[in-house]
């Protein structure tokens, strides 16, 4: 397994340029690099710039990762840049997108079924809740949009790998997976990202596993609300991850997995004692919400001994304060567990 760095969240750099921002990436000792969209690479997927980039990251011993974008029909306004590369084709858009990637050796797409509106308030955040279309209809909208991308995927030899996001359970992507083929579709896993949806990482990691083939490595811990309980983002080793299990089981599947560090500020609600909430993910389970409880009592043992700063206290560090120490932070947990990884 490889250590790669999230130019996005991670370094908040999109606009230092790609051959700059390698160089920083090996600095710093990651593996790798993740890119949103072959667009950051070149905004205009000019075959030169794309080549100059991997030759670069070549000759540096990186590798390059990128995404897709949205694939769910009902938030692809959100993304007007993809649209404008396919003339108003959104699928001709993607297409292009799939070509170039492959074209430097990115074959292992991350894709996300939404995106994230923090300008809402309570539940309208998540398109999960949208009002004007089910989630469900969205789901069956994005199965179909993807069927239709499966011809390109093949002719390249790409997959794109459904981000366990926000919005989305790991359930609900392994039934995507089944509907459009396994060969053109996998998962990226957010090892954080599954807790806002009441799912412990380990037995979130141990359902898609033969079908992981990216990762976000995330940590976050939990603590009890009134409505149930809040994650909060932290350096991977921190938190209620287990990398060594989550790895352990995905190593089994892809040995040669890229992970990259996802670092950001942020607190989410899983708000198991809210019955919408509950009624909104049919597929909740037991032995997931009381792993999350048992976490959840950790986490605040821990803040009470003063082992953990307080949520509120940490809230108050802008993530600027805190860049520099959580990454290497995460980056040291991250490649002591891959170390023990090998036999």
């Amino acid at each position: 397994m490889k250590i790669g760095i999230d130019m996005h969240h991670g370094f908040l750099t999109e606009e230092l340029p790609v051959e700059q921002a390698l160089e920083k990436a090996k600095q710093e000792g990651y593996e790798g690099v993740y890119y949103k969209s072959a667009l950051y690479v070149s905004g205009t997927l000019d075959q030169a710039e794309l080549q100059a980039a991997y030759q670069c990251a070549s000759d540096l011993g990186l590798y390059i990762d990128l995404g897709i974008g949205r694939v769910n029909p009902f938030n692809t306004n959100e993304t007007p840049e993809v649209w404008m590369l396919g003339g108003g084709n959104y699928l001709l858009a993607m297409e292009k997108l799939i070509r170039a990637s492959a074209s430097i050796g990115a074959t292992e797409l991350i894709g996300v079924t939404a995106g994230w509106k923090g300008m809402f308030d309570g539940y309208h955040v998540y398109d999960r809740y949208r009002t004007d279309v089910t989630w469900e209809e969205q789901l069956e909208a994005t199965s179909r949009f993807l069927r239709r991308l499966a011809p390109s995927l093949r002719e390249y030899g790409v997959r794109i790998n459904l981000e366990t996001h926000e919005e989305i359970t790991t359930f609900e992507i392994l039934r995507l997976i089944e509907e459009v083929g396994e060969d053109v579709l996998g998962v990226a896993l957010d090892t954080a990202n599954v807790v806002a949806r009441g799912e412990d990482p380990v037995n979130a990691a141990k359902r898609v596993s033969p079908y992981v083939h990216q990762m976000h490595a995330k940590d976050c811990i939990v603590t009890f609300s009134d409505t149930g309980l809040v994650r909060q983002i932290r350096p991977a080793g921190e938190g209620i991850v287990d990398f060594a299990a989550v790895c352990k089981e995905i190593a089994v599947h892809s040995p040669e997995l890229h992970m990259q560090i996802e670092d950001h500020k942020g607190l989410m609600h899983c708000d198991f004692f809210v019955d919408a909430w509950r009624q909104s993910h049919p597929d909740l389970q037991m032995a997931d919400v009381t792993e999350l409880f048992r976490h959840a009592k950790r986490c605040e043992q821990r803040i009470a001994s003063g082992e953990l700063m307080d949520p509120a206290l940490y809230e108050r560090f802008s993530y600027q304060e805190q860049r520099n120490q959580r990454l290497a932070a995460s980056k040291s947990h991250l490649f002591s567990v891959v170390r023990q990884l090998v036999p």
